[in-house]
């Protein structure tokens, strides 16, 4: 029988919505700045649209690569230290992105960026999981995926707009100081272990211990290497590979395909470019609230993740296709919203399922997940780019990418929450722990 969600005290979710949301919601600013500014900066380099595949998808290269190491660390060193020196370093060097000169200064830069964003989603995961029982996971990752999602809303108009009174490059000096400020508000407001924070009182800790009384409280000794051996550590990062090749258009193509092909003016490309992230945002709080109230009525994991993880692929290819082929302006958006939108509902699915699967070696797990993610963060962008110069048109571009979304959903019918990982930490229970 899962945990009501009657718990007394409210810390844990004043850490998640003060402190892990503002700080992701930061990080996703810093991250989709560069996208806003594509277009201002081909033209300003005259920088092919292949050249900037690679610009724009440098910092997946190295973010993607380190996600497994940093996982390891943060579960050795605790997301407190973790996130803050991430933080620190990936905002210095959001600032020091308009000192590029020149189309390798920016990868590098870009490249660097990536790495010092590593440590900030397995750090973020595993904070939820130890500040959480399970039977609230689901609505505490809508709240980090909220402060993720809210990033693109707020930088395409706000991006836009310093474009077109001070230049790209004072967006990047601003929200580069807006990161350091956030970032020490972190150091001083979090505890890894919440029954030490000087707000939690006992009732709350307890409740947040008993939830995860079954769940070993250390690592296993080589978790990621025993992970290889399970189909479902597998089937868990593919199919994130396969959401992000369909979430990639829109973080990566979305600004220039509206001015490029649909001939949006830059002012109104900022604005446009934010609904769909709007729908997102909004979808991943639903999803969280309805996830976390099927398995209370239900006591089972598997159908508050799977099934809506399935829908979320299947509607988010169909509505991205239909989009990328209609001529109408406003059914474009209408579609290219529900597209995205859908997407919120597999986002929840996977992060709560790294938490039921990985149990104490949850930051491995979501590493390995946000691994390949990140990797179709990187094929996914230069795909698209080559599609379109090889097919002549963005339809069977988006086409090309969308069709991902069936292998995403026949990857969950081998993801079992309800059975976690042994070899990853603890006991394999039966059903949610009571």
């Amino acid at each position: 029988m899962a945990e009501k969600d009657t718990a007394p005290g409210a810390t844990r979710w004043w850490m998640a919505g003060s402190l892990l949301g503002p700080i992701t919601f930061v990080m996703s600013l810093d991250r989709t700045a560069i996208v806003i500014a594509a277009p201002t900066i081909q033209n300003q380099y005259h920088f092919t649209l292949v050249q900037m595949s690679f610009l724009l998808t440098a910092f997946s290269w190295t973010y993607a690569l380190l996600q497994v190491p940093s996982g390891w660390l943060a579960e050795r060193f605790g997301p407190r230290k973790m996130l803050y020196w991430a933080n620190l370093l990936w905002s210095l060097l959001t600032a020091l992105t308009p000192a590029a000169w020149g189309f390798a200064s920016f990868v590098v830069i870009r490249g660097l960026l990536g790495a010092g964003q590593s440590a900030d989603w397995p750090s973020s995961v595993l904070a939820l999981k130890r500040w959480f029982p399970p039977a609230e996971r689901a609505k505490a990752n809508s709240i980090l995926l909220g402060g993720l999602y809210l990033g693109p809303i707020a930088a395409g108009p706000i991006t836009a707009m310093v474009i077109l009174h001070f230049g790209w490059q004072w967006a990047f000096y601003g929200f580069g100081v807006l990161g350091l400020l956030i970032g020490f508000a972190w150091w001083f407001g979090f505890r890894d272990n919440p029954a030490t924070h000087p707000m939690m009182g006992a009732a709350e800790a307890h409740l947040i211990a008993a939830g995860q009384a079954r769940e070993a409280s250390r690592p296993i000794s080589g978790a990621f290497r025993r992970g290889l051996g399970s189909v479902q550590f597998w089937a868990l990062g593919l199919q994130y590979f396969f959401l992000v090749m369909i979430q990639s258009f829109y973080t990566t193509w979305l600004p220039t395909y509206l001015v490029r092909d649909r001939h949006f003016s830059l002012a109104s490309m900022g604005v446009f470019s934010s609904l769909p992230w709007v729908a997102l945002f909004v979808m991943v709080f639903v999803t969280g609230a309805l996830s976390d109230r099927i398995l209370r009525r239900t006591g089972s994991v598997w159908a508050a993740r799977v099934p809506i993880a399935i829908v979320g692929f299947a509607v988010s290819a169909l509505a991205l296709i239909a989009a990328s082929r209609t001529p109408q302006i406003w059914l474009m958006m209408t579609l290219l919203c529900i597209s995205l939108g859908a997407v919120g509902l597999t986002q929840v699915s996977i992060w709560s399922a790294t938490q039921d699967l990985g149990r104490s070696s949850t930051g491995v797990v979501s590493g390995w997940t946000n691994f390949w993610g990140n990797a179709a963060g990187v094929v996914g962008p230069v795909l698209t780019a080559y599609l379109v110069e090889w097919t002549g048109s963005w339809a069977g571009a988006l086409l090309g990418i969308a069709l991902s979304g069936i292998a995403g959903a026949v990857l969950w019918l081998f993801v079992h929450p309800e059975r976690p990982v042994a070899a990853l930490g603890g006991p394999v229970p039966d059903s949610l722990p009571a």
